[in-house]
């Protein structure tokens, strides 16, 4: 009977385990399902270099002391390199049925074992849920509806889908994606009234989104700005702070170097994008400095500028992402790797990172592995290779300090949670 009792309140612990939390207890998701490995002559990374050790893996959990125990396998690395899973920070491309299978297997194929869900539409995701979340499919966070402001991002984008029939069986007009697909909150009335209905979602963060926010006056009854605008500024704190007492963190989609500015003071914990991608303005030192203080996580999603390729300015683009990137470098700020690509992942997201040449083969790993996954699940035991964390790896032909060049090509073997899914 004991045992039943504490069999139950795992569950239990489990069932809300995905939440970002924004306490410190940490956690991991044993799979009492896989193999007892010990792992031979690889080379561990460790966060700064590569080191010759002699790993165990027991019930999906890494050991870096001897077990002493029966073993199922022995893998033999044969002298490559291990580093933990690279994650995807940023995207949308997980909540539709079409081609899910191909893109859960281009992440994984990738070595991409998380991602994050910016925003989604519960009744349309959780009849897919089945498909991740589990020890040989890719794990996922989940903001659900966003908040902005009445004809804000990202109603002209539900409004396009709905028109081209994407929301068949779910809703028939715009107003019925309120809540599931937005959030209008234009004062502290709506928020207080709708917050209990959002979290009745069970988000596992909060999305706000702040667009040309020193604009809000001008925009925000200008029919001209439809789907290019976003929450009252002056609402943001408070935001925040309903948000950190339902003990959920909050990431901030933000345009421009003022709405980085508003987030990074109202002390939100991530920023969806590095501002400024499409405007070509710097962000400010004192709000980069902030941002470390705060441990607010940095997103990148640079390589959206390449849809301005063909502009006249698009080189000034970039070089004032460039710009932008170096000075969150300087000053020791948090950047994960996340897209923001539909049809992609962070793949194409790293690829763009290497050939700004500004992060060291060392910081772009980590940004892609500790990094990415903190911002994703901040609690769970991942994106390390230490004793008692998820035994989830990846094992390369080559040390990406040395060459990190196509290195999602470089993968021989991916373990997740204990499973080998190679």
């Amino acid at each position: 009977m004991k045992k039943c009792i504490v069999l139950a309140m795992v569950l239990l612990f489990f069932s809300s385990c995905y939440s970002q939390k924004t306490d410190n207890v940490r956690y991991v998701k044993e799979n009492f399902n896989s193999l007892t490995i010990k792992l031979v002559n690889g080379y561990w990374f460790n966060g700064k270099t590569f080191k010759k050790e002699t790993v165990w893996v027991k019930n999906g959990i890494l050991y870096f002391n001897n077990l002493k125990e029966e073993i199922d396998t022995v893998l033999n690395l044969s002298n490559q390199y291990v580093i933990p899973p690279f994650a995807e920070a940023h995207n949308h491309n997980l909540e539709s049925n079409y081609e899910l299978d191909k893109r859960i297997k281009s992440y994984l194929d990738n070595g991409v074992f998380y991602v994050k869900l910016l925003s989604s539409i519960k009744k349309r995701i959780d009849p897919l849920m089945h498909n991740y979340n589990r020890p040989d499919a890719i794990d996922i966070s989940m903001a659900h509806a966003p908040l902005t402001a009445t004809d804000g991002h990202p109603i002209a984008v539900r409004k396009r889908h709905l028109g081209y029939g994407y929301f068949e069986g779910l809703f028939n007009s715009i107003e019925e994606i309120e809540s599931h697909g937005y959030v209008t909150i234009n004062n502290h009335e709506d928020l207080n009234k709708k917050w209990d209905n959002i979290l009745s979602f069970s988000p596992n963060f909060i999305k706000l989104n702040l667009l040309f926010s020193e604009e809000y006056e001008k925009r925000k009854n200008d029919t001209l700005y439809f789907g290019k605008k976003g929450l009252n500024p002056s609402l943001i704190k408070e935001i925040v702070r309903k948000a950190h007492a339902s003990n959920l963190r909050v990431s901030a989609h933000v345009e421009t170097a003022y709405d980085f500015h508003i987030a990074i003071n109202a002390g939100v914990d991530e920023i969806a994008h590095l501002p400024e991608i499409s405007n070509g303005k710097s962000i400010q030192r004192d709000d980069v400095i902030l941002a470390k203080k705060n441990k607010t996580i940095i997103v990148t999603t640079v390589s959206l500028v390449k849809k301005k390729e063909k502009k006249t300015n698009y080189k000034d683009l970039v070089h004032n992402i460039s710009s932008n990137l170096k000075l969150l470098q300087q000053e020791n700020v948090t950047i994960a790797i996340g897209s923001d690509n539909y049809n992609g992942n962070s793949v194409g997201e790293f690829e763009f990172l290497y050939d700004l040449n500004i992060f060291s083969n060392l910081e772009l790993l980590k940004m892609w592995t500790e990094n990415s996954t903190k911002t994703i699940f901040p609690n769970r035991k991942i994106g390390l290779l230490k004793h008692g964390y998820e035994a989830s790896f990846l094992v390369l032909d080559k040390n990406p300090i040395d060459d990190i060049t196509n290195i999602n090509k470089s993968i021989v073997t991916r373990i997740k949670q204990g499973v080998i899914l190679n």
